[in-house]
């Protein structure tokens, strides 16, 4: 069945309701939406873009700025390279929704192990500002969409990364494969200069 005119929160199943956050499944495919605007936050067929985007870099203590519905986490944790994933969010309605989803309705439960995943509830720029803690990979995916409005807070999380990265270390960002190129280049500009 397509999605071509269907609406996740309409024709949905709504599966979690926590606060400000809200979990739906429609056509096995999971949406998370933070808010009351019906804001699409994440959804569970990124999945693809981090294969992509990823590709093997993951290994050793790794660390990711948002969590969303925990698909990049649960990808990050099948690499058999991964110790330990921190996961830094800031919504703790996310983490509480996160936790509260069925594994049975989830489409990539990829043999999660949740005792190599510590969730924390806690600003991403300000936790890696203070912590001492150095990673062997970076993920960064705070964001929802990447412009002139949020090019700056990336640039500002990239430097702070690059402080807890360690010698060697990867560092990658999310890039939605809808990013207009003007703001895909400058995007990649900023990782670059790490």
């Amino acid at each position: 069945m397509a999605n071509e005119g269907l609406i996740y929160f309409r024709d949905g199943e709504l599966i979690v309701d926590t606060g400000s956050a809200r979990v739906y499944r429609m056509n096995d495919e999971l949406f998370l939406e933070i808010g009351d605007g019906h804001t699409l936050w994440a959804l569970e067929s990124e999945l693809k873009d981090y294969t992509y985007q990823l590709r093997d870099l993951p290994k050793g203590d790794c660390l990711e700025i948002g969590l969303g519905l925990g698909v990049a986490s649960r990808y990050l944790l099948s690499f058999p390279q991964v110790n330990h994933l921190t996961t830094v969010e800031l919504n703790k309605d996310v983490i509480d929704a996160h936790a509260q989803i069925p594994e049975d309705t989830r489409k990539y439960p990829m043999d999660y192990d949740p005792t190599k995943h510590r969730i924390l509830n806690a600003d991403g720029l300000e936790y890696m500002y203070q912590t001492n803690k150095k990673y062997d990979f970076i993920f960064i995916d705070c964001y929802d969409r990447i412009d002139e409005e949020t090019l700056p807070l990336i640039a500002d999380i990239v430097a702070a990364s690059a402080r807890i990265l360690k010698t060697g270390g990867e560092m990658v960002g999310w890039l939605d494969d809808h990013t207009p190129e003007v703001y895909a280049l400058a995007f990649e500009q900023i990782f670059a200069s790490v």
